[in-house]
């Protein structure tokens, strides 16, 4: 921040994302002009708003995290400093968590930045406050995340470029190649499961169908877009931010978490094993 180019890159988002926004409000009230347009149309277009700001909001975090973080380690290694930094006083861990926080910092601020536009989605209705806040721990929660990969691969590589490459392609296999993955996968799983569900009994059904709930809560943690997608579902049914209620075929039913909780709890252990190896591997060097 002691330099123009931070400035430069927040008005530079902030314009793209307002831009984008300027376009689908202006663009919906030239198509919905009438008396004839209802407060569904509004709460619709406020649902839309705060999907596109969120999508665009993971996609900045999974492009920016890796370049912020990918040479934290590596790039101290290949300008020949990483020698004289480890001679200071500073311990392997305060230098993990050192190089975490200056990254993390700067995305949480680009995140800041942008929520006045989703308080545009939330007063146009048909998105709560709750919807805004889960929206935004999981941006948080995968920024740090992405930063906590980006710190690992850069313990491991002696050089930049191929640390920024290594935790590029992560980034991209989480967010966008594990819901390609899943969406085939959940299709030839639920293809067997309906080919066969006839042969079984009630009570086989029952625990068919837990296993594929848990099975499908479990690949939905793994992806933050599924989970947002997947959070959105359960309040759109009604059900508590916090679970929901599924029906068996027994008669009774089976409570499971809200995906965003699950997802906060699987990438905060995610994060932490990460930047506990990237403190082990800094001391192995240095020994």
């Amino acid at each position: 921040m002691r330099g123009g180019r931070a400035f430069i890159i927040v008005t530079i988002y902030l314009l793209l994302l307002g831009g984008l926004v300027s376009s689908i409000y202006f663009g919906f009230a030239a198509a919905n002009d009438t008396p004839s347009s209802s407060m569904s149309m509004t709460q619709s277009l406020g649902k839309t708003l705060f999907g596109v700001l969120l999508l665009l909001e993971l996609s900045m975090v999974c492009f920016v995290a890796p370049a912020l973080t990918a040479s934290a380690i590596s790039g101290e290694r290949e300008h020949q400093t990483y020698d004289l930094l480890r001679t200071t006083l500073l311990s392997a861990r305060a230098l993990i968590f050192g190089k975490l926080i200056s990254a993390l910092t700067f995305l949480v601020l680009l995140l800041i930045v942008a929520f006045p536009l989703h308080g545009l989605a939330y007063l146009l209705g048909g998105v709560a406050l709750e919807e805004l806040l889960i929206g935004f721990l999981i941006l948080l929660m995968t920024a740090l995340a992405f930063c906590a990969m980006g710190i690992f691969v850069s313990s491991l590589s002696q050089r930049v470029v191929g640390s920024t490459v290594i935790s590029y392609i992560g980034s991209s296999l989480i967010v966008f190649g594990i819901p390609a993955f899943l969406s085939t996968l959940i299709a030839f799983i639920a293809g067997i499961y309906y080919s066969y569900t006839a042969t079984f009994t009630t009570a086989q059904q029952s625990i068919l169908e837990i296993l594929l709930l848990v099975l499908g809560w479990f690949f939905v943690i793994l992806n933050p877009i599924a989970t947002a997608i997947g959070t959105e579902l359960i309040l759109l049914q009604g059900q508590s931010i916090w679970g929901m209620s599924v029906p068996l075929p027994t008669g009774s039913s089976i409570m499971i978490l809200s995906p965003w909780i699950g997802f906060i709890i699987l990438y905060l252990l995610f994060t932490l094993l990460l930047l506990w190896l990237s403190t082990r591997f800094v001391r192995r060097r240095d020994r």
